[in-house]
C-alpha cells in the first residue's frame, strides 16, 4: 500500500469521524430542543393548574421563574452546539475536499502510470517492427 493509500484511508476515517460527530451533535441539539418544548408545556400545565389552586397561584411566580432561567440555560445549551456544529460542518468541508484532492492525484498517478506503460508497449512494437524490417531488407539484398 502506497503511502497515497494510506493518507487516503487515514482522511476517509477522519470524514467519517467527523460526520458521525456532526451526527451525534444534531441528535443532541433536537433533544434539548424538545426538552424546551416540554418545558413550556410543563408550564403552561402549571398555569392552567394555578387557575384553579390558591396555594399553587402562590407558587406559581417561583416556579415560573425557575422554569424559564431552566430555559434560558438549556437554550444557551443549543446555541453553543449549534456553533459547534457549525465549526465541525466547516471542518467536514475542508477533509471532504482534501480527500477529493488525494483521490485526484491517486487517478492522476495511474493515468500517468498508464500511458507510461502504454508508451513502453508501444517502444517494444516499434523495436521489433524495425527488427523485422531490417531482416527482411537483409534478407532482399
Amino acid at each position: 500500500m502506497s503511502g497515497l493509500d494510506q493518507m487516503l484511508r487515514l482522511q476517509k476515517w477522519t470524514l467519517d469521524e467527523k460526520r458521525r460527530q456532526a451526527t451525534d451533535l444534531e441528535a443532541l441539539i433536537e433533544r434539548l430542543r424538545g426538552d424546551i418544548r416540554r418545558l413550556e408545556e410543563e408550564v403552561a400545565n402549571e398555569v392552567e393548574a394555578a387557575r384553579n389552586d390558591l396555594e399553587l397561584s402562590r407558587m406559581l411566580p417561583d416556579y415560573k421563574r425557575t422554569m424559564a432561567e431552566r430555559r434560558e440555560r438549556i437554550e444557551k445549551s443549543v446555541a453553543d452546539l449549534s456553533a459547534e456544529l457549525d465549526k465541525l460542518r466547516d471542518q467536514i468541508m475542508e477533509s471532504f475536499a482534501e480527500l477529493k484532492k488525494t483521490e485526484q492525484t491517486i487517478a492522476n498517478r495511474a493515468q500517468r502510470q498508464r500511458v507510461a506503460q502504454r508508451r513502453r508497449e508501444q517502444n517494444r512494437a516499434d523495436e521489433v517492427g524495425l527488427q523485422l524490417h531490417r531482416r527482411k531488407k537483409d534478407t532482399t539484398l
